[in-house]
């Protein structure tokens, strides 16, 4: 018989654990049977309370004056030991003492941090950056993007199609990273060949702790450089944009102003990283976790493939590929004031660890919620947050991966998995980094 399971708290949040298992659903469930809102202290992590029900995340991301994003708007590893702190920070300021502009904001960020956007945000900060961008948001470049993004994805398909024989190839690196990255960068406005320069930035960024994806594996400040790297490029851009503005998105960070004057240095590299990233790295989560769940469940893969042509069909299959992969695992808020939650008393300053991967499989909202089902209705997920932090480009992912799954479903003689994939080392924005499958892709009818 099994051994009974034994909770742990880095069982939760250790990027170890997320490489080895995917998203620790053992542990999940565990704490909403037993413990649902239950303080932790994790190796190498500053304690927090791990909030795991569906329920008590809406409370807090609808409550946003009592449950702040800053100064700790994400769970992440850190340096606890005093010296070794000191130590680092003495090497990051010698790292970036040829880039005068970034020492500014690095000397002034404190706890935030060399990136402010809006996911690091509050009101009403969060509330007037938002808004500026939510101009180009209109019908209008929508529906160019969605005819832009049908040609983008029949390209990739015709050429992993090859010659029509059998092949294989990685779906996530081979795949499933193109459409939205290709996406990001037309939105941007961004140069083509600058497409593997934002894919390498980017792997980077949400490497975690996964040596394969960070700049350098040894080196705990490799992060650094990418971040010197990414306020380099969007520097360059944002001169450009400011010189010769156009319809594009970059043009509308790059000149958007705040009280008159233009954002400040950080807020407006930092708006770029987040719509370069949130925007592509997410959706390629939720690609690749869908086709694996497909794979895995040939019986909705048929269903899929049945009724490919009805657009409710698709729609509700998109869904339930978002609630399965939850792409963004976690956040993190901070109790401005004392408050009672589910009978436990959350203490000003302390945090909280929202876990969207544990609440999307909450049996209290979801029917039989490890099923993988492309039919479920209704699909209450959290995939995308909810409150005022609720994702911006929601539309964009769900249209992106509408139209991925139209024009590839058709297409499959066969496709199988090599193997189960490999797990990217990191907590926070989650899934396959390797997805190896055999396949056979028919012409486009």
């Amino acid at each position: 018989m099994a051994e009974a399971y034994k909770f742990q708290d880095d069982d939760v949040i250790a990027p170890e654990v997320y490489g080895r298992l995917g998203h620790p659903h053992e542990a999940f469930a565990w704490l909403r049977n037993n413990d649902p809102l239950r303080w932790v202290e994790p190796e190498n992590f500053r304690p927090f309370w791990a909030v795991t029900k569906h329920a008590d995340i809406i409370e807090i991301e609808k409550n946003p004056a009592v449950f702040a994003s800053e100064p700790r708007p994400i769970l992440i590893p850190e340096q606890t030991q005093p010296e070794l702190r000191e130590e680092l920070i003495m090497e990051i300021f010698k790292r970036l003492q040829d880039r005068p502009k970034l020492l500014e904001v690095l000397a002034t960020a404190g706890e935030q941090g060399l990136i402010r956007s809006l996911v690091q945000m509050d009101p009403p900060d969060h509330t007037n950056y938002r808004a500026l961008v939510q101009p180009w948001f209109k019908p209008s470049n929508i529906r160019a993007l969605e005819g832009r993004l049908n040609v983008i994805t029949q390209s990739i398909i015709d050429d992993m199609m090859g010659d029509g024989g059998e092949h294989e190839l990685d779906f996530v690196q081979d795949v499933a990273v193109w459409p939205p990255l290709k996406l990001i960068v037309e939105l941007l406005g961004a140069p083509k060949e600058d497409e593997p320069l934002i894919l390498k930035l980017t792997n980077e960024l949400f490497a975690g702790e996964d040596p394969e994806m960070m700049r350098a594996g040894d080196d705990p400040l490799s992060g650094i450089d990418t971040v010197k790297s990414l306020y380099d490029y969007f520097t360059e851009l944002t001169d450009e944009r400011r010189a010769n503005p156009r319809e594009d998105l970059a043009s509308y960070i790059a000149n958007g102003r705040l009280n008159g004057e233009y954002l400040p240095y950080k807020e407006l590299i930092s708006y770029y990283i987040i719509v370069a990233t949130a925007g592509h790295e997410t959706t390629r989560t939720s690609i690749s976790g869908g086709m694996h769940a497909l794979l895995r469940n040939p019986d909705q893969l048929q269903l899929l493939k049945d009724n490919i042509h009805d657009e409710d069909t698709v729609k509700l299959a998109v869904e339930e590929m978002i609630r399965w992969t939850t792409a963004v695992n976690q956040f993190s808020r901070t109790a401005t004031e004392d408050y009672v939650l589910r009978g436990q008393k959350i203490r000003k300053g302390e945090s909280l660890g929202l876990f969207y991967a544990s609440a999307n499989f909450d049996e209290e909202v979801f029917d039989d919620p490890f099923k993988f089902d492309i039919s479920r209705k209704p699909n209450r997920h959290l995939a995308f947050g909810t409150g005022p932090h609720q994702c911006l480009g929601l539309i964009l992912a769900r249209m992106q991966m509408r139209i991925f799954f139209t024009q590839l479903i058709p297409r499959i003689d066969e496709m199988t998995l090599i193997s189960e994939g490999e797990y990217l080392r990191a907590s926070f924005v989650h899934g396959f980094k390797h997805l190896p499958v055999r396949f056979r892709l028919k012409a486009q009818s």
